[in-house]
């Protein structure tokens, strides 16, 4: 058993942050997710559930914004 386990119901947020530089402008994208512990789920599996999502999307926010930002310059 986990230090800190968490059990069904349990509230997750997961939140990133990245700073890039496009030129020499810098933007934060960030990008935030909430989930719950889903019935039969442990935490650790809920965690990756949930970091695994944050990751993956915080990048498309990331690639969007990029193109976003060069297209108005």
């Amino acid at each position: 058993m986990e230090s800190s386990e968490l059990f069904q119901g349990d509230q997750i947020t997961v939140s990133v942050t990245h700073q890039i530089q496009i030129g020499r402008d810098n933007s934060w994208v960030k990008y935030e997710a909430q989930t719950k512990v889903r019935p039969e789920e442990s935490a650790a599996e809920a965690r990756g559930r949930a970091i695994g999502h944050v990751n993956t999307s915080v990048m498309e926010a990331v690639a969007s914004t990029v193109d976003a930002v060069r297209r108005f310059k």
